[in-house]
């Protein structure tokens, strides 16, 4: 093998400088560029590609991603497979994030805002990939715009910390280099190989099934019609003939005496839909279980309680773990790097979610409203969370019978 041990960071688009101000990449230094483009393999998946993409990962003396990461990309086109992955993944990018002081607690709305950037958002997608794929690696190509890059995770040795320029050469780059750390990151899942890996036979027997119904519904759906005759003569036979061709079109024929037809329907010999339609059925579901870890969050149920079980237990458990996974990323590595391109974070900064999201607004209500017993509230705050002006503090209400003082109806003081 052959790796560029260079020191300086100018092959991974970044110079190194003792100033402060960022220095901008030369567009041909960056990664991407150096990559050679390759064929990517879509043909027919079957359980025998699969083992051998496993092996090749998993070769302790060469070890090559770029079969899995094929296969992966070729399966990835399943309709019922995407809508779950990107369920899932919704369940964490439509929380809202904050970054805030760790001492205090609370928000620091200047630094929420450099993060809520469409940058950030695909980072974030990037990171979520990582527990589907296995691993994620990115680039920061221009520091100025906060411009990143994939690196293509067929290219990825993620055991080795390597980069191939050629998924099948010998010559690449150590992206964990410490040299490099301005500039990439890396989010490696606990899961080696990525979820997607436990469903590989679910998604490819799935196919094989609807490909096989195909073949049977273009063979057997429209029934063969023969016709049984008397008749010798070639003149006679090319007239039945043409108007069997007729009769599959207009369902009428004018036939000579002595023809017999024949319908053969083989559309329903066999149930052919309880074959077919049961396996598609088995594999989405198994597909479904582990991504969203059940099936009614997007099949349809047997009853209400039980589909609002499955979602608790994707929003509560599931996405909860993927949110402290993208939390622990942000905070350990991510801020620290930007804060080496100028970004105003401090030692104190914490990124993390918003976990009153949660609550509906009726209990955040209640909540609140019961806490104006015992506390001050902000009317500011209470403003901004609920959404609606508040014109002035209500004058205070006399003391009920006992001397305990009434409190005045909060909603009162808003118009």
């Amino acid at each position: 093998m052959e790796y560029n041990t260079e020191k300086k960071s100018y092959m991974f688009g970044l110079i190194r400088s003792e100033s402060k101000s960022p220095v901008v990449p030369k567009k041909d230094s960056v990664i991407l560029s150096q990559l050679a483009k390759e064929f990517t393999d879509r043909s027919r998946s079957d359980i025998k590609k699969w083992r051998d993409a496993i092996q090749a990962a998993e070769n302790p003396e060469n070890p090559r991603w770029s079969l899995l990461q094929d296969l992966y990309d070729n399966l990835q086109a399943d309709g019922h497979l995407m809508a779950c992955i990107q369920i899932r993944k919704a369940a964490t990018l439509s929380n809202r994030f904050l970054i805030r002081d760790k001492v205090s607690g609370e928000e620091q709305t200047e630094k929420t805002d450099l993060l809520n950037t469409e940058w950030f958002y695909h980072i974030l997608e990037h990171l979520l990939d990582s527990v589907f794929r296995g691993y994620t690696v990115l680039e920061l190509s221009d520091p100025i715009n906060m411009g990143w890059d994939l690196l293509p995770r067929r290219n990825i040795v993620p055991q080795l910390g390597r980069l191939n320029f050629e998924v099948t050469g010998d010559k690449g780059i150590i992206y964990t280099d410490p040299a490099f750390a301005k500039n990439v990151v890396e989010m490696k899942s606990l899961n080696l190989f990525g979820i997607l890996n436990d469903i590989i036979p679910q998604l490819i027997w799935k196919r094989n099934s609807q490909q096989t119904w195909s073949d049977f519904s273009e063979r057997f759906g429209i029934p063969m019609v023969t016709a049984e005759t008397t008749k010798t003569e070639k003149k006679e036979l090319d007239k039945i003939q043409g108007m069997m061709r007729t009769l599959g079109q207009a369902s009428t024929a004018l036939l000579p005496e002595g023809t017999k037809i024949t319908i053969h329907d083989q559309s329903t010999k066999g149930d052919p839909y309880k074959i077919f339609q049961e396996q598609i059925k088995t594999s989405n579901e198994e597909v479904s279980k582990r991504i969203l870890g059940g099936t009614m969050v997007i099949d349809s149920g047997s009853s209400r309680s039980q589909s609002e079980v499955h979602e608790r237990t994707l929003d509560y458990k599931i996405s909860e773990s993927d949110r402290r996974m993208i939390e622990f990323f942000v905070n350990n590595k991510l801020i620290p790097l930007l804060r080496t391109w100028g970004m105003p974070f401090a030692d104190g900064d914490v990124f993390t979610f918003d976990r009153t999201e949660d609550l509906n607004l009726t209990e955040h209500w209640k909540i609140v409203n019961e806490a104006l017993d015992f506390y001050d509230i902000p009317e500011d705050w209470v403003s901004k969370r609920f959404n609606f002006p508040i014109k002035a503090k209500k004058a205070e209400t006399k003391p009920l019978a006992g001397g305990k003082p009434a409190k005045a109806s909060f909603t009162s003081n808003f118009q």
